[in-house]
């Protein structure tokens, strides 16, 4: 597993993100720093039992220590950003514990202290002024995204939304650093269409972040990449229309039942062609020990699809292109394949062929 990575994505503002490839977890920080010098410190979705040390560590460069961490913000209840309750809360005994009343429920299973828990419903407003050091925050309903009781956090100061596991995403970027590209959206769609309930309550939250004035410039979700710019309006806007969840369940019959047949058919005619591409091809879809499995497959069988039908064919396009990246008459010739079968079956494409592959599939596969 690479390394933890340490940054500054606002004024005060500052991202420790794991190390492991697909699904990072990403822990926040900040910094309020009053007129006089004093200080609030603030810690957000403190992580697993794995990312301590690493806390630690960060917790003395920002802080002095783990014991001066003032505020605890937990946006809901997963364990992968909870289960370091008990141990912070111990190693900083002034710390309060900031979070929906839903939240608290399940989180107090740890044995928390409940004199040390503040409900975020029992403020006056959802806008905070911290008297200490003068600064303004706001708490954000993310209702049923992906739990009852998720809630975001705002930091006028840097502006920076902390948004929780919305917007969050698998890791479909290629090169390194934090911040979301284009190449991002594949994760995070991912990502919604299988965690977020229906499209319903994805835009009741967007419409909430729509009102916060000024507008975020930085989101800050607990996994995936950092989203800043015009990208932030962009995949906002995209997941005004994206079907997740239920949704996807309401409209995947009969069309799904076909499509797991052509992809059947395709893996079946490219383990003919290549054992090889095949077996990398078929290991990648069950994604074993991995954030989750896009494609459930039985034996050597696709049986389902947990995301949408033309996600799940570019999701196979791509792994074609990573497996067969090194060999371009290959490439050519299983791409051709899936073309074939896809044509069979009378299912299109859910995307635009690059010129070079949009000539017709029997002449991509004529020195086959």
């Amino acid at each position: 597993m690479a390394a933890y990575g340490f940054y500054e994505i606002g004024k005060e503002f500052y991202l420790l993100r794991s190390g492991e490839p697909e699904f990072h977890r990403n822990i926040y920080f900040k910094r309020f720093v009053g007129p006089d010098g004093r200080t609030v410190n603030m810690i957000m979705d403190p992580g697993t039992k794995l990312d301590l040390n690493e806390i630690v560590k960060v917790s003395k460069q920002l802080f002095g220590g783990i014991a001066n961490i003032d505020i605890i913000f937990v946006s809901h209840q997963d364990p992968d950003l909870t289960s370091n309750l008990d141990a912070i809360m111990s190693a900083a005994p002034r710390s309060l514990v900031l979070a929906s009343m839903d939240t608290w429920r399940l989180i107090r299973m740890y044995g928390l202290p409940e004199r040390r828990f503040k409900a975020i419903e029992d403020f006056r407003t959802d806008t905070l002024r911290i008297k200490k050091t003068g600064h303004t925050v706001k708490f954000i309903p993310a209702h049923y995204c992906h739990f009852r009781g998720a809630m975001m956090f705002y930091d006028f100061e840097s502006r920076v939304l902390f948004t929780g596991d919305f917007l969050g995403g698998t890791n479909t970027r290629t090169g390194e650093g934090i911040f979301a590209t284009e190449e991002s959206w594949d994760g995070i769609a991912l990502f919604h269409q299988i965690y977020m309930p229906t499209k319903s309550v994805v835009r009741e939250t967007i419409d909430r972040i729509g009102l916060l004035d000024p507008f975020p410039e930085v989101i800050a979700p607990q996994h995936g990449d950092v989203i800043k710019g015009k990208l932030i309006f962009e995949f906002l806007n995209r997941l005004m229309d994206l079907d997740v969840g239920i949704d996807l369940l309401e409209k995947a019959k009969p069309e799904k039942e076909v499509v797991i047949l052509a992809i059947n058919d395709f893996l079946e005619k490219l383990k003919a062609f290549s054992t090889s591409i095949y077996q990398l091809i078929l290991n990648d879809m069950r994604k074993p020990g991995q954030f989750t499995t896009t494609f459930v497959v039985s034996g050597d069988m696709v049986t389902d699809l947990k995301i949408d039908i033309n996600d799940a064919l570019r999701l196979i396009w791509n792994l074609i292109e990573r497996y067969t990246s090194a060999n371009p008459t290959d490439a050519g010739r299983v791409k051709g394949l899936l073309i074939q079968v896809l044509n069979e079956y009378k299912i299109k494409l859910p995307f635009r062929l690059k010129p070079e592959e949009s000539k017709p599939f029997k002449e991509i596969l004529s020195d086959m």
